[in-house]
Order: C-alpha cells, then structure tokens, then sequence
C-alpha cells in the first residue's frame, strides 16, 4: 500500500509541476502547435534511393477543417529537477483534390496527422538531439482519420494500424520544415524515400 500510495505521489508531481520554475522559459500556448501544423510542406516530391530504379512520388494538398479545436498537449515533467518534455498531437482534414502520385497513380489525401515532442524546456540537450521531433503523416483514404493504431485493437483483430497508405517523414528543424527520415506505405508495403530538391521549380 505504501509503494502504490508513493506512486500515485510522483505521478501528481509530474503532471502538476509548475512550469514557472524554469528560468528564462517562454512555455507556448496551443496555437504556437497549430502554426507548425500549419507550416508543413504542402507539397513535396520524393523517390526511391535506389540504383537503377527511377520512381516519383510526389504529393500536394491543401487544408480544410481542423478535427481537434486546438492541438492536444501532454507534459511529462522531471521529478528532480525543474523542465519537462511536451508531446502535441494535432489532426486536419484535406480539402477534396488533395493526392499523391506514386510512379503516376493518383491515390487522394484525406487528412494529415501530427505528432510532435518539444524538448526545449528540459535538460540540457545534446548538440545531437533535436528540440523538436514532429512526425508528419499524410494520410490516404480515411476522411475518419482515426489512427496510427485502430481504435479498440487488439479487441477488433488484424493488424494494429489503421492506415494502409500514406506518406510519413519527420521534421527536425521548424524554421526550414525540412522532410527527413521519410517513408511510403504503400497497400501495406513500406519503402524508405529521399526528398527530391529541383530548387524554386
């Protein structure tokens, strides 16, 4: 009983940690997650890395309706020191003619989905690791947009994840937004891809 009593302590002062302690901290609101979301590149051409292969894919949307009235936030606070690392969700309907094209075929845009960690108000970082993390999923046939996982899996059977299609890459660095470490899956199949730089064309 003590130890679960103890537990249910430490996980009050995680979630309840002033953020007023972290000297020198501007702690963004909601909105300051949404112009993220509504910085991401609206268009893009990718291909695959590989030798003798030639393969296009590019995509192009535009946004429509927001599913969530701002970007959903959590913050998971350290105990022995002041800070915590922040996690934003965020999820925007595509207006209809959003689409990608893989090799040709035009496959339609339904939604994009953000998720997203914001590192700048913990620890020291390393030079190595980012302040921002946000994986950008542009998803294909699913006006829902309710995923990565099914909702009530494992109860529901089949695979885990929702989406069979889509377009995913990540974002490091929000003053540029620059795709890195992207992927198509495709009907379920998955191919590692590298953005296509053809300059202000």
């Amino acid at each position: 009983m003590k130890n679960i009593l103890f537990i249910c302590l430490l996980l009050t002062q995680m979630v309840f940690a002033s953020h007023a302690v972290i000297p020198g901290k501007i702690i963004p609101d909601a909105k300051f997650y949404r112009d993220l979301t509504l910085k991401v590149r609206n268009r893009a051409e990718f291909s695959i890395p590989f030798p003798g292969v030639q393969s296009s894919i590019t995509y192009s949307f535009e946004l429509d309706q927001p599913l969530y009235d701002e970007p959903m936030l959590s913050d998971f606070h350290f105990n022995d020191e002041p800070g915590f690392t922040r996690s934003f969700w965020d999820r925007i309907l595509l207006k209809d003619g959003s689409h990608m094209l893989v090799n040709g075929e035009k496959i339609p845009l339904t939604c994009i989905f953000i998720s997203g960690q914001d590192n700048r108000f913990g620890r020291e970082l390393s030079p190595l690791y980012p302040e921002f993390i946000i994986e950008v999923f542009l998803v294909a046939n699913d006006y829902s947009c309710q995923g990565p996982l099914k909702p009530g899996w494992p109860d529901t059977g089949g695979k885990p994840e929702s989406w069979g299609t889509y377009l995913y890459y990540e974002i490091r660095d929000p003053t540029i937004m620059l795709p890195t470490d992207a992927k198509l899956r495709y009907m379920w199949n998955e191919y590692n891809i590298v953005l296509v730089d053809r300059g202000n064309k």
